[in-house]
């Protein structure tokens, strides 16, 4: 081989090893779910899902679930003439995501939810528009926050995210979501973000299907397809439920 060829193999092999260090540099998170879709059946009361990955071992892991966005209306209570407790207004909330959780390393709650990495309730209530613009935004956001907290849909789970051991320059990550039975069928976004030193190096998004199936999947079908046929036999089920509660309750009167 003479040198022109060979100095010319060598550029290839250089070049190739080149291209390929630097797609690994630049995708060094990978993710996986243990399931891209969950059911809703007739006693379901929640899940937890599974999600395992890999990320280089100077970095560390944050996961964020989130919903489709919403407006939502709320009423602003407040006392009225200095002691009752009233409706005063109608606030609106738009640009909402259904639901929101974040999953931190532990003692990286802190460190990890602020509005320069986007993580976190303050990065979040800058996306969101509430109106009047005149209310009290931060106070309506907070309390708001709980209610969908309460709610068990909004939540910021510190230490949820453990790491393996490392495999060269890899370090394999896990997490254990919780999946509240209170989360509507429809699509989520299940993103991890790979951080060092306060920066978002990389990140990866899969997404996950929550269905209908059995019995609640039937009745949303005729609810949506038959609203006739659904709406007489809700009447007929409420009017049987009220006899046998009447009966039961008659038949302990009787028994004096």
């Amino acid at each position: 081989m003479n040198r022109i060829a060979y100095g010319l193999v060598t550029f290839l092999l250089v070049s190739l090893a080149w291209i390929v260090s630097s797609s690994a540099a630049e995708k060094p998170l990978l993710m996986e779910l243990a399931s891209s879709t969950l059911n809703i059946s007739t006693f379901y009361n929640g899940t937890t899902l599974e999600v395992t990955g890999s990320v280089p071992e100077d970095m560390d892991v944050a996961l964020q679930v989130s919903g489709p966005k919403k407006e939502v209306h709320l009423k602003e209570k407040g006392k009225v003439a200095g002691f009752l407790w009233m409706n005063k207004t109608d606030v609106s909330l738009e640009n909402t995501p259904a639901v929101y959780m974040v999953y931190t390393p532990p003692g990286a709650v802190d460190k990890f939810l602020s509005s320069e990495l986007g993580l976190g309730y303050k990065a979040l209530s800058k996306d969101i528009t509430i109106n009047p613009e005149s209310e009290d935004k931060a106070f309506i956001f907070a309390e708001y926050v709980k209610l969908m907290e309460h709610s068990g849909v909004y939540a910021i789970h510190e230490g949820a995210v453990s790491y393996g051991e490392s495999n060269g320059n890899m370090k394999g990550f896990s997490v254990t979501l919780d999946i509240p039975s209170k989360m509507s069928p429809g699509n989520y976004q299940i993103k991890a973000l790979a951080i060092k030193d306060g920066a978002i190096i990389d990140e990866t998004q899969e997404n996950l299907s929550m269905e209908l199936t059995g019995l609640p999947a039937y009745i949303a079908k005729m609810a949506f397809g038959q609203p006739l046929l659904f709406g007489i036999i809700a009447v007929v089920i409420a009017i049987a439920t009220g006899l046998i509660i009447g009966t039961l309750f008659k038949g302990g009167k009787g028994s004096h």
